[in-house]
């Protein structure tokens, strides 16, 4: 019952339905949810959820920490009686930002099953894991798509977007469904691929000048988070925002230096934006922010040895599935 948050019903005037609508928002999993009686369609959306970013390397000259994806979008309008009586909800987890040098982790599925045909009706995949700049291998997690979770690194190149696409897998930029493509861990990092589902994690700098690269947004999915700066002093990379095709829109890079990567903001109706990537310091290093609400991508941590806390990467957004009912 605790992933049922809100329900709001409309009806008469104004509201664009002679018989009204009920809406339901779920933030956890729900188990054998009863479908409305006496409505007609059901509208179904899950957003996956973030990618964290990678720990930054603790040395004085460390490299930043990869950005992790951000989740994807499906969305699929059903006739009420082609659906059983009961369905699962299950809300993909953010993932929790990597310490020291580590890779993030991937952010969990979010899925709606049948429960009579036990089929998955409508999966939206999570965001892949930022590389862990540990041996120079900082590429940017996968943004997720609508039908899988986005791939994984722990190397230089930038990882693929999840699938469905009709693009080639090395293709930066997404459409049909695929995630963005993780940016590119180098001496002048790629900045990550935008996608129509879900956008891609910064890769991070392998130069001692070069800035954190910047996550990739989504039209329609979470932005990807910005990976973060060397330690020698570079500026973390900017989040990707929700409904854009432009990476690094979110602009909230930390700063040369120990300053954190800002949060990405959270959208209630669409998806969340990815956190910027940490400043690079020789001696006290930027955290990555955490992921907007719900979906966006961690940002990865800055490089630089600290001598009070190591340099962390931020968590992932958690998913959420909402059910319109009319």
């Amino acid at each position: 019952m605790s992933g049922l948050v809100t329900e709001t019903n409309q009806k008469g005037r104004g509201s664009g339905l002679s018989q009204g609508f009920t809406f339901h928002r779920f933030t956890a999993t729900y188990s054998n949810w009863p479908k409305p009686y006496g409505v007609s369609m059901i509208i179904i959306e899950c957003i996956g959820g973030g990618g964290s970013g990678a720990g930054g390397t603790a040395t004085s000259s460390g490299h930043g920490g990869g950005g992790g994806g951000g989740g994807a979008l499906a969305r699929m309008s059903f006739p009420a009686e082609s659906l059983g009586e009961t369905l699962t909800v299950t809300v993909g987890a953010g993932a929790t930002g990597a310490n020291t040098g580590d890779a993030g982790a991937a952010g969990g599925n979010s899925s709606v099953t049948d429960d009579d045909s036990s089929k998955v009706i409508l999966l939206a995949g999570g965001g892949g894991a930022g590389g862990g700049s540990t041996d120079d291998k900082g590429g940017g997690g996968g943004g997720g798509g609508t039908g899988s979770v986005g791939a994984n690194t722990d190397a230089t190149a930038g990882a693929a977007g999840g699938t469905p696409t009709i693009q080639g897998s090395t293709e930066g930029d997404n459409l049909a469904g695929g995630g963005g493509e993780g940016g590119d861990m180098s001496s002048t990092p790629t900045d990550a691929g935008n996608g129509e589902y879900g956008g891609g994690g910064g890769g991070a700098s392998a130069s001692a000048i070069a800035a954190g690269s910047k996550g990739g947004s989504s039209i329609f999915g979470a932005g990807g988070g910005g990976s973060g700066g060397k330690g020698q002093g570079s500026n973390g990379g900017a989040g990707g925002s929700w409904g854009s095709y432009t990476a690094g829109a979110q602009s909230n890079g930390g700063a040369s230096g120990s300053n954190d990567g800002t949060d990405g903001g959270d959208n209630p109706f669409g998806c969340g934006d990815g956190g910027g990537g940490g400043g690079g310091n020789s001696t006290s290093p930027g955290r990555g922010g955490d992921g907007g609400v719900p979906g966006g991508g961690g940002g990865g941590a800055g490089g630089g040895a600290s001598p009070q806390s190591n340099p962390t990467g931020g968590d992932g957004g958690r998913g959420e599935v909402r059910i319109w009912a009319y």
